[in-house]
């Protein structure tokens, strides 16, 4: 099937990062050429030139410009910066073999580019440039280096697709040893993620330690030498007061009616004092009574109480320290659902889709607005007796413009979600309202719909993609060997000169 316009994009470009991403194994490679390098004296960077890549030059202003833009330190001749030296000096060299290719981006490819980096972002065109300056990235910089990556991702597309080569007879071997298509442990790989590493944390203990309280009291006197019926009767006196407030009577209402003490007048009310300057009896006896809350009725040589707490207050103390704790392992990457069928028992029944679309892009010189008020215009045109087929060779910004918006046949799950599911609600003939999608307003119409078991072709396909990157990364690196050996390279960081 063609590659369409509409189409999900297999490079991923997000904000901020708009940098060549190397394999892995050029990304060990690189870094463990930069930890075994030697520092040189500070001197030495007073020309201010990193690094001479054949007739190209790389500064240290830039050099520092790319760490700071990868959020890294930019102090001293650290690993890190010898490996983003390298991966500079690897963008030189690929960036002057495109050349060699004639490989170019059109300004139409980076506007469309934009326009997906917004919407993967949920942010409207226009609102890139903003979001991208307030992270304190130079505009033009990113346009520039967005302009760059593509180049060179279209330099390793070509490559590789030049030198890696799977035939059938290939794909009919790798299937009778793998009859599912998938490499044996390409799903435990991707399941069995690193631990992150453990780390530390600074936890802050921190303890109220009370020194006053405040108070309110009821007291019921009980004289020196009393007899027992005054004792019993003071103490009934103290427990009708107790059972009001169980009641939900306030504690000042009941200490006006039932103390005896001299601050019965005001409710009880004793102030508040530091610990030491109470009776020993009191701190004891609300040592665990919340504040807001009562004790119950307590004997004291001088009669029976009741105490309120009011309040404590005191000082808050902390106590910091560090615990080295383990950040729990990322939820493993859902099974993609090509590969679910592949492995399912029996026929693997797909309904395919056969679809014409107009598509009208959103750019940052083409608003949301201004393409949705050109797709209902086509729209209308359409309704007004305009075939579909006219419409879309005039109107369409689609590679299938001039096949009349003709696309061919869509299995599930390739198109772009708002795409696939306003495609999917059509019947055969029937034309879409205006469809938003992440590459801008399209008008469908469905031409046909057929099912049939996939199965067999599924798993082809996956064994072709299983070869092909198996054998794509040991040709990419080789590939970039070969340019690093042909070039006069002078990394100032190491010494190391490169000469053909």
């Amino acid at each position: 099937m063609r590659k369409l316009g509409f189409m999900r994009t297999a490079v991923a470009l997000a904000i901020p990062a708009i940098f060549i991403a190397m394999p892995p194994a050029a990304q060990a490679q690189q870094a463990k050429k930069g930890g075994a390098s030697q520092q040189r004296a500070p001197g030495q960077f007073a020309d201010g030139i990193a690094a001479v890549v054949n007739n190209e030059i790389i500064t240290m202003r830039e050099l520092q410009q790319r760490m700071a833009s990868n959020r890294m330190t930019t102090g001293g001749q650290s690993q890190a910066q010898q490996t983003v030296l390298q991966a500079m000096i690897d963008e030189k060299l690929m960036r002057q073999d495109a050349e060699q290719y004639g490989i170019k981006v059109t300004d139409a490819q980076v506007s469309q580019a934009m326009a997906n980096i917004a919407q993967r972002n949920n942010l409207p065109p226009e609102k890139l440039r903003p979001a991208i300056e307030q992270m304190g990235l130079n505009w033009n910089d990113y346009i520039r280096n967005l302009r760059n990556e593509m180049v060179m991702e279209e330099l390793r597309t070509k490559i590789i697709q030049s030198r890696v080569n799977v035939n059938e007879s290939d794909i009919d071997a790798f299937l009778k040893q793998n009859p599912t298509g998938i490499l044996p442990g390409q799903g435990a790989e991707r399941e069995s993620q690193p631990k992150p590493p453990p780390q530390k944390q600074v936890v802050v203990e921190r303890s109220f330690v009370p020194k006053a309280v405040a108070l309110q009291h009821i007291y019921i006197r009980v004289p020196d030498n009393s007899p027992e019926d005054v004792v019993a009767a003071a103490r009934k006196k103290a427990d009708a007061a107790m059972a009001k407030l169980r009641r939900g009577s306030s504690f000042e209402s009941v200490a006006k009616e039932y103390s005896d003490g001299p601050e019965a007048a005001a409710g009880g009310n004793l102030g508040i004092r530091m610990f030491e300057d109470w009776p020993s009896l009191f701190v004891n006896v609300t040592k665990k009574v919340p504040d807001g809350r009562t004790t119950g009725v307590f004997k004291a040589p001088n009669g029976f109480h009741i105490l309120k707490v009011v309040e404590r207050r005191g000082l808050v103390q902390e106590n910091k320290r560090v615990v080295t704790v383990q950040p729990p392992a990322p939820p493993p990457p859902p099974v993609p659902p090509i590969e679910k069928m592949a492995k399912q028992q029996g026929p693997v029944n797909i309904t395919e889709t056969k679809v014409k679309h107009i598509l009208v892009k959103i750019t940052p010189v083409f608003s949301d607005q201004q393409a949705h008020a050109k797709i209902n215009d086509v729209r209308n045109q359409i309704e007004g007796g305009m075939s579909f087929e006219d419409a879309a060779k005039k109107f369409s910004q689609d590679t299938s413009a001039p096949l009349g918006g003709e696309i061919g046949w869509i299995p599930p799950g390739v198109s772009d979600p708002a795409f696939e599911k306003a495609m999917n609600a059509l019947q055969p003939g029937q034309l879409s309202v205006p469809v938003r999608s992440q590459f801008g307003w399209h008008l469908i119409t469905v031409e046909d719909r057929r099912s049939s078991d996939k199965q067999p072709e599924i798993r082809r396909n996956l064994a072709r993609q299983s070869l092909f990157q198996k054998r794509a990364e040991p040709v990419y690196e080789d590939w970039l060997q070969q340019l690093r050996a042909k070039a006069y390279i002078d990394n100032r960081l190491t010494q190391q000169k490169s000469q053909p």
